[in-house]
């Protein structure tokens, strides 16, 4: 379907991205330890080993879509780290031509291209193939969630409605965060389209997608949950150690595990049962932001800055000047290039609004730079413009000179 309607010169620039950045990601996941894992992946893998051997998702306040994908993996290559980094790579060149698609669609082919090429070589989306997290696997289907919405807001039909509100409810199931986005989407494409049915229809179909995990939760708890609890989370990033990291400073190394922001109770909460557990992360952290408002205020703020950080606080230097010559150049250049296109806000506004709702629904959950590399790939497109825009009026200099 992706391919429809392209000619043999575009299906070479296609075929060509996918291989380069395939071939990126082959280099470096081969030359990968086996041991180079975050400690994250470990908690996924047992939830996919759970799934495949018949446990189920048992109590775990992951949603289940990366689980999925992965006990998938497993099922048919046994626990294998390199078969997941493999098809990683494959999920991350294939983001790279749906960056191309985007860019193209809402610009040009020839934004779509450069924007194409940059993330092909962008670090943190190359090391995030290596890792058994969620990030690669998400960003894709951001990706491929941005891709259809964009051409059910073109072409209509109800072929295109139904796999789009299905992609958004896989992608929502994968990671809720995106769920407010996904609304938004929904009206933009009744005033792209000027139908209210569009919106609504993909919409509901998004729902449904979930529907079938909404009706596992209740059972599993006597309870409704749209996607995964999520007060734990909350609890965790509001208290008084969670102002540690904000008042830490910059370091030249990776934030360790001996990092001790977690308040002490936590585990002994942890032993309830999950919804008992859940109801007191609740009340703890909504009563701890009601009373210190002032802190509240100051940590959203903080995690806003670091939010949109042009390199990790806590890193190598090696891994900051990386970071400073790619998305810290990226992230101004994004910015230049949403006031640069506001004559295309019908189409941009799209991006825009993912950013603007998926920084805004961190926040309070506190964040990292982790969080924001699915969106990064939007980033690039809008940098893309400026490059382009800087380099027409560039040109048009030199020729005015000679």
């Amino acid at each position: 379907m992706l391919y429809k309607n392209i000619s043999i010169r575009k299906i070479s620039f296609v075929t060509f991205i996918f291989l380069l950045a395939l071939l990126i990601r082959f280099i470096y996941v081969n030359n990968l330890s086996i041991q180079k894992l975050s400690p994250d992946s470990y908690d996924w893998m047992s939830i996919a080993s759970g799934i495949i051997s018949g446990k189920g998702y048992g109590e775990t306040w992951r949603p289940p879509g990366y689980a999925t994908f992965l006990g998938i993996i497993f099922f048919f290559f046994g626990k294998s780290i390199f078969a997941v980094r493999i098809i990683n790579s494959l999920l991350g060149s294939l983001t790279c031509i749906l960056i191309y698609l985007i860019g193209k669609k809402i610009f040009s082919p020839l934004i779509g291209k450069i924007s194409a090429i940059l993330l092909c070589t962008y670090p943190y989306l190359i090391a995030y193939t290596g890792d058994l997290i969620s990030e690669t696997f998400y960003t894709f289907l951001i990706a491929l969630s941005v891709f259809f919405i964009l051409s059910c807001g073109e072409n209509p039909n109800l072929k295109k409605v139904i796999l789009t509100g299905f992609i958004l409810g896989v992608t929502a199931l994968t990671k809720s965060t995106i769920l407010p986005f996904f609304f938004f989407a929904c009206g933009w494409l009744w005033w792209r389209t000027k139908n209210i049915k569009i919106g609504f229809l993909v919409g509901i179909f998004t729902l449904l997608t979930i529907l079938p995990w909404i009706l596992r939760n209740y059972i599993y708890y006597k309870q409704f949950i749209l996607v995964s609890p999520g007060y734990q989370t909350l609890w965790i990033a509001n208290n008084d150690k969670a102002m540690v990291i904000e008042t830490s400073g910059e370091q030249d190394s990776p934030m360790g595990l001996d990092w001790d922001y977690i308040p002490s109770t936590h585990q002994e909460i942890l032993k309830l049962p999950k919804m008992q557990s859940e109801k007191i992360f609740k009340d703890e952290s909504i009563n701890w932001i009601k009373n210190n408002p002032e802190k509240f205020k100051w940590l959203v703020k903080r995690r806003l800055i670091h939010f949109w950080r042009l390199y990790p606080m806590m890193a190598y230097k090696w891994q900051k000047i990386i970071a400073i010559f790619t998305s810290g150049i990226y992230i101004p250049l994004c910015f230049v290039g949403i006031i640069l296109s506001i004559q295309n806000f019908k189409k941009t506004s799209l991006l825009i609004f993912l950013f603007i709702i998926y920084t805004l629904i961190h926040l309070p959950f506190g964040v990292t730079l982790r969080y924001r590399i699915p969106i990064d790939a939007y980033i690039i497109i809008f940098a893309s413009y400026t490059i382009h825009f800087i380099w027409i009026k560039l040109k048009s200099f030199i020729s005015s000179r000679v």
